[in-house]
C-alpha cells in the first residue's frame, strides 16, 4: 500500500510539474512578482518529488523482543526467521570453527573489524555478556573482516577479550551475510535459525535481552 500511496503521490507531482512548464512561456512577460511566484511554485513542487522519492533508510536494530512461539523460513538467509548460512572459518590458532556444529547453543556471530570505532567500543559489552552466559550455552564468534591473524591477535590480547575470533581474510562470510555497515551482529537460536539482526553498534542491555530471550526458550 505504501508503494501505491507514494505512485500516486509521484503521478500528481509529474502533472503539476507538467501545467507548470505548459505555462512557463506564457508566464515569460509577467511581472517580476509572478515570477517570482512561480519560482516558489517550481521550488514547491521539486521539494514534494524529493520527498516522495527519497529511499528510505534500513533500521540500524532489530527488537529484541521474540514471542514464545517462533517459526522458521527453511532457507537459509542472513535475514532472522531463516537458516542462518552454514561457514567454516579458522580461529587465531589456524583450527576451523564450523557453525552448524554449535547447534543447541545460542549464537551470537558479530562481524567487525579493529579499524571500526563502533566495532570496538562495543567489545567490552559483549565480552561481559560472554562472561555472564557462556555456561549457560552461549557462545560469541566474532568474524574478522579483512585483516590478518597478528592485527587481530594483538587486539584480543590487547582488550582482554577471551571469546573465539575467526578470519575471514577475503570477506566471503562478510558478503555472505551482507554486512555492508561494521558491526553487524547475527543472534542464532539453539536450533540454527537467526533471530534477531543487528546493524551498528548495540547497547548493553540490548545484547543482554536478546541473550536472555533465547537462553530461555
Amino acid at each position: 500500500m505504501i508503494v501505491y500511496a507514494q505512485g500516486g503521490i509521484i503521478l500528481s507531482i509529474l502533472s503539476i510539474l507538467s501545467k507548470i512548464s505548459s505555462i512557463m512561456w506564457d508566464c515569460y512577460t509577467m511581472s517580476m512578482p509572478y515570477r517570482n511566484l512561480l519560482l516558489l511554485g517550481i521550488l514547491l513542487a521539486g521539494s514534494l518529488w524529493i520527498a516522495a522519492t527519497r529511499v528510505r533508510p534500513e533500521q540500524a536494530t532489530a527488537s529484541p523482543t521474540m514471542p514464545a512461539t517462533m517459526s522458521a523460513n527453511a532457507e537459509a538467509a542472513p535475514l532472522p526467521n531463516h537458516l542462518a548460512p552454514d561457514f567454516i572459518l579458522p580461529d587465531l590458532s589456524g583450527n576451523p570453527t564450523q557453525l552448524s556444529d554449535l547447534h543447541g547453543k545460542v549464537v551470537l556471530i558479530n562481524i567487525w573489524a579493529t579499524w571500526c570505532p563502533p566495532c570496538r567500543a562495543e567489545m567490552p559489552m559483549i565480552q561481559a555478556a560472554y562472561e555472564n552466559y557462556q555456561d549457560q550455552g552461549f557462545i560469541v564468534l566474532a568474524i574478522n573482516a579483512g585483516e590478518q591473524q597478528p592485527t587481530v591477535a594483538d587486539f584480543m590480547q590487547a582488550q582482554g577479550l577471551s571469546f573465539p575470533a575467526l578470519l575471514d581474510q577475503d570477506g566471503k562470510i562478510a558478503g555472505l551475510y551482507q554486512a555492508r555497515a561494521l558491526p553487524s551482529s547475527f543472534f542464532i537460536d539453539k536450533a540454527g535459525v537467526i533471530r534477531a539482526v543487528y546493524r551498528g553498534p548495540m547497547t548493553r542491555s540490548v545484547i543482554t535481552a536478546t541473550v536472555e530471550q533465547l537462553l530461555s526458550n
